[in-house]
């Protein structure tokens, strides 16, 4: 009996070790338990319909448990399908024994799912931010999960459960100019931690790769991430990816950008995921940045109007921590024609900016001919932008070996005009000596004093008079008074205790009146007038010294000696001006020479090249608009040439026409004292006794005029008439 159930116990293990090794290692499908599953997901799981041929059971020795697969699930979610590749139940083996059913864990594996075939089950979750996102932003994307959901006792999720998964081919549009393309990431989600790791996607020209985000879904909804990125793009493109720094781009033209760098940012959210906090920091290296502006700027305080951007080697670090926003820039910048080093330090919140600049800067300092060229330069403020859009420098230094400028209480415009200061302080040197020594002090509402031992000035003149659109002075309307114990010119001729008074108004002079030295007895005046009851000013300049004031126009190139007087009556469109030089010589003078050649006045050639050309007297009288200058009259007479000449000048091209007539004096004298013999002098009474000189037109740009000769027979009666009053006015009384 003993042997009887020994045996049967003996075969009951045997059968139960082999039930369970086939179990563990095969397993065994039925479809007993589909209708107590089935009954569990509806009893559980509103919503959700699951379907399944029958189920595969097989056991885990080392858990002691009893997995449940699906064979061939079907999961429906408000009727919306959802691909499975994989589902299977974790049932502890002493409840499954017991009946109690107790699902430990439950994994479910999805296949790729098509992110608009489950835009349903999005359109009937709960309103907030995300679903928002989602339908409107999110425009394709495909999905998979691997999901481990871990019950307790009572059914209920644990902490330990967790989502896995891949997310590849994602379109996203923010904005429809902008879409974001080329997403793809990994993540994982366990106790309202969810990370996203491998990131990578594409917007214009820009690639993120190699990033991670971490969400945190407690009691504080938070955001931590690291973005690595790369920029190699042209054109249009850059203004998209530039778009997102909020910064007004509309002037831009973009050629190219080439970059790289890394973001770590932290952003607290609502529940309704609204952004409450930020902090970020960008740290961005720009191997090169071009681009050119549609609208140049254009100020006199640079060199020249600024029409191409050229970055390169920058290093550009932004940092915000909710509060306020830092901004660091570190660049080699070329406005012109060579680079110089350019940091800025950007304090938003202050709403103010600290700059340096070192190097061939392309600054000039308008109105006090002292430009920032020489050599290595450092300078050095800062600014703050101002609610009515001025922009406020409180001070202003730039200090190079013995030069020293500095400014204090600059206020300009967005255009870079000026609208105020308090004081400008200059001292520089040119081997060794000082040609800049003065101060500029606006201490008062009316009043602008200007100071100093030296000043180095050019064309004083031409500034006074001349007509601007790019007034840097528009918003300054005071009285200047000047007081300068020397002023240097381009010439030997310095201007000694330079005084001089006068009314701006809006920028441009209504009155003045200057008295200066030359030396040994020789002055210079200047004045200025509105004529009364119209627009135009009267600017009149007497000067026993010619040269330094007309050294710059080429024009004159050769002039020397001589006495100078101009008149000139002008508005913002016109002017109308005589120019009267007396007493002075021509010497080299390039044009005049080549005329001279062509007209084969050997001797004269000769004089030119050697002591010079005398003449008594040079008139010109010209007017100009915004077209052309139109030239009446040049006329020189002198003992051994006489010149008419007429023509024009167009303002915009530069075009030079001129036509005259040249005469030695030789001829012109004879002829003159015959004067009571009218016809004979304008016909000739023998052959060849008519031919008086010689006339010649001048054409072409202004560094390409061509010159043509010929002989001529008669003379007009405007050049024997002016001829006539030079002779009269040579005559004593």
């Amino acid at each position: 009996m003993k042997k009887f159930f020994f045996s049967i116990l003996s075969f009951t293990l045997i059968g139960a070790t082999l039930i369970f090794f086939y179990l563990a290692f095969f397993g065994y499908e039925t479809k007993r338990f589909n209708q107590t599953i089935s009954d569990i997901v509806e009893n559980n799981a509103k919503n959700v319909d699951l379907n399944f041929e029958k189920v595969k059971i097989s056991l885990e020795l080392k858990k002691l448990s009893v997995f449940i697969n699906l064979i061939k699930p079907e999961i429906y979610y408000l009727k919306t399908p959802i691909p499975l590749d994989f589902l299977k139940a974790d049932i502890d083996l002493f409840s499954f024994f017991t009946n109690k059913n107790s699902i430990s864990e439950i994994i479910v594996d999805t296949k790729y799912i098509n992110f608009n075939s489950i835009k349903p089950i999005i359109l009937r979750s709960k309103p907030g931010n995300l679903k928002t996102i989602l339908l409107n932003n999110v425009k394709d994307s495909k999905f998979k999960i691997n999901s481990e959901l871990k019950f307790d006792k009572n059914l209920q999720l644990t902490k330990e459960s967790s989502l896995r998964g891949i997310v590849k081919e994602t379109a996203i549009n923010f904005n429809k100019m902008y879409p974001i393309r080329d997403t793809s990431f990994n993540f994982v989600y366990r106790d309202q931690l969810l990370n996203i790791n491998n990131l990578q996607t594409k917007f214009a020209d820009l690639e993120i790769f190699d990033s991670k985000i971490e969400y945190t879904n407690s009691h504080l909804h938070e955001l931590n991430g690291d973005i690595f990125f790369n920029i190699n793009s042209e054109g249009k493109n850059i203004k998209k990816i530039l778009s997102w720094t909020k910064i007004n781009l509309e002037n831009f033209v973009f050629k190219s950008l080439i970059a790289d760098g890394s973001s770590t940012f932290n952003l607290k959210l609502d529940k309704t995921l609204a952004v409450k906090e930020t902090k970020y920091n960008v740290k961005t290296s720009v191997v090169e940045l071009r681009t050119s502006l549609k609208k140049e700027i254009n100020s006199k305080l640079f060199k020249q109007n600024i029409k191409n951007i050229h970055l390169k080697d920058s290093t550009l670090d932004v940092n915000n921590d909710n509060k306020n926003t830092i901004v660091k820039l570190k660049s080699f910048i070329k406005t012109s024609k060579e680079f110089y080093r350019l940091d800025v330090l950007r304090n938003v919140a202050k709403n103010s900016t600290n700059f340096l600049l070192k190097g061939k800067v392309p600054i000039k300092i308008p109105l006090i001919n002292y430009a920032l060229d020489s050599g290595e330069v450092i300078l050095n403020g800062q600014y703050f932008k101002k609610k009515n859009k001025e922009i406020f420098f409180p001070e202003i230094k730039y200090k190079i070996n013995d030069d020293f400028f500095e400014i204090k209480n600059l206020v300009l415009s967005n255009e870079f005009d000026l609208i105020n200061f308090k004081e400008v302080n200059v001292k520089t040197k040119i081997n060794e000596n000082i040609n800049n020594n003065f101060s500029i002090i606006n201490s008062s509402k009316k009043k602008i004093s200007i100071k100093g031992t030296s000043f180095d000035a050019k064309i004083l003149s031409k500034e006074l008079s001349k007509s601007s659109k790019n007034n840097f002075l528009k918003n300054i309307s005071k009285t200047i008074e000047v007081d300068i114990d020397r002023i240097f010119t381009d010439t030997n001729f310095p201007l000694e205790k330079f005084r001089l008074i006068g009314d701006i108004k809006k920028g441009e002079f209504e009155k003045i009146l200057g008295k200066s030295e030359f030396i040994n007895g020789k002055y210079l005046d200047i004045s200025l007038n509105k004529e009364k009851n119209s627009k135009f000013k009267i600017l009149e300049i007497h000067s026993d010294i010619a040269k330094p004031l007309i050294k710059n126009y080429k024009f004159f190139d050769g002039l020397n000696q001589g006495d100078l007087i101009y008149e000139s009556k002008f508005d913002d469109k016109s002017s109308t001006s005589v120019l009267k030089i007396n007493n002075f010589k021509l010497i080299k003078a390039p044009a005049f020479a080549k005329l001279l050649t062509l007209a084969d006045f050997q001797g004269l050639t000769d004089t030119l090249k050697g002591e010079g050309i005398s003449f008594d007297t040079l008139v010109i009288k010209f007017t100009t608009d915004s077209k052309i200058m139109n030239i009446e009259e040049i006329f020189m007479i002198g003992p051994s040439i006489s010149i008419l000449i007429e023509g024009y000048v167009e303002q915009k091209s530069g075009l030079v026409s001129l036509r005259g007539t040249l005469v030695p004096a030789k001829t012109l004298n004879t002829l003159l004292s015959k004067i009571p013999v009218v016809g004979h002098i304008l016909i000739g009474k023998k052959d060849g006794e008519g031919l008086f000189g010689v006339s010649f037109k001048m054409k072409g740009m202004q560094n390409n005029i061509k010159t043509t000769v010929n002989p001529v027979k008669t003379l007009t009666p405007r050049f024997i008439t002016r001829a006539l009053e030079s002779l009269k006015r040579q005559k004593p009384k």
